[in-house]
């Protein structure tokens, strides 16, 4: 501290030494180039960012899920216990706030059968659906560990007769299918392990384009899948960092041919499987540059086949925008597997 305290008086009496010194620092940051996006992909073209941490309007603290209307609108709900919603462009429109948030916030989106925007509070073991204007138009959900009632739901997917899945964790490890009218179960699957048909923390949920159940067993680092009645039919992925592997999945979705993209909490990074389950590409990787993410927590398509990614500890959602030409890649017979990964600034692509 002495020697530290000298060398400032020093500096006192020689200002030209200020001087010099400030300018040696002031061409040091001139010279240092910021890092720039190096972002790639045989899927999507460019990314475009919504938001960035707040609580204005547009703004976002710690955006856990999101939802896309019939007219591509696009709803996020955050950490504030608010609904807000943008166009397609990213412009903010409008937003509506959960009337109870005291025991937790919501977690959970998707759009019902009627374009109504479906939010899950887990914390209060209910259900709410609420037009484009965040009208309450229905609400549904007891709490309870019986066939019928909700624990704790975290995520759910509404098929096109309107039935509803539901994940639930922590009390009760399961996925139940109700009717249409909720008043009735068509199937249940519970049981906490890491055996076929048993979760650890069953978190995103997606049908494919037959109908089947795709469930984001996020703590067995695994995704099963399930036939729309119920019957299990496989699992992919286990735990780790390699091609195939996942780190905490914390949601996926299907597009129209069959496309899987799986968002890892763990790895922070998106990966892509085709219909077969095989991985088309990965993308991203821990940082706050376009393109990385930090714990993203879940996922939404729209009508084009863009993809948002709820990138939770950089409070902000991006838009990855598809590429026309990705049907034509889809109908190819050798698919390309493509690696990308930013390190030290270095982008390194492995085919």
């Amino acid at each position: 501290m002495n020697q530290l305290r000298k060398f400032f008086l020093r500096s006192i009496r020689y200002p030209s030494q200020i001087a010099l010194l400030l300018l040696i620092l002031l061409s040091i940051g001139c010279d240092a180039k910021p890092k720039k996006s190096k972002f790639h992909s045989s899927i999507f073209s460019r990314i475009k960012i919504i938001g960035n941490r707040g609580t204005a309007p547009g703004q976002f603290v710690k955006p856990r899920s999101i939802a896309v209307d019939l007219d591509d609108n696009v709803y996020v709900c955050d950490m504030t216990g608010r609904i807000q919603k943008f166009n397609q462009e990213g412009d903010y429109l409008l937003q509506w706030q959960m009337p109870q948030i005291e025991r937790g916030r919501p977690k959970g989106m998707t759009l019902d059968h009627e374009g109504n925007i479906v939010v899950v509070e887990p914390h209060y073991s209910r259900i709410n659906h609420f037009n484009k204007e965040g009208k309450l138009m229905s609400q549904w959900g007891a709490h309870g560990n019986n066939k019928g009632q909700l624990s704790f739901p975290r995520a759910i997917a509404i098929g096109n007769d309107g039935s509803a899945y539901v994940s639930e964790f922590q009390i009760i490890e399961r996925v139940q299918k109700f009717q249409l009218n909720r008043k009735s179960v068509l199937f249940e699957i519970q049981g906490a392990g890491n055996a076929d048909g048993q979760f650890n923390r069953a978190e995103g949920l997606s049908l494919s384009p037959e109908g089947n159940l795709f469930v984001a067993d996020s703590c067995n680092h695994r995704i099963q899948v399930f036939s729309a009645d119920g019957t299990f039919l496989k699992s992919l992925g286990k735990a780790g960092t390699a091609r195939g592997e996942f780190s905490y999945p914390y949601d996926i979705r299907i597009d129209d041919v069959g496309n899987q993209y799986i968002c890892e909490f763990g790895n922070s990074r998106l990966t892509i499987l085709d219909s077969k389950g095989q991985v088309i590409e990965l993308i991203g990787q821990a940082g706050s540059l376009p393109g990385e993410f930090n714990n993203p927590w879940s996922l939404a398509l729209d009508s084009k086949g863009n993809l948002y990614v709820a990138d939770s500890q950089n409070h902000r959602i991006q838009k990855l925008i598809r590429n026309k030409s990705l049907a034509e890649k889809n109908t190819s017979k050798d698919s390309a597997v493509t690696i990308l990964k930013l390190e030290n600034d270095n982008l390194t692509i492995t085919n």
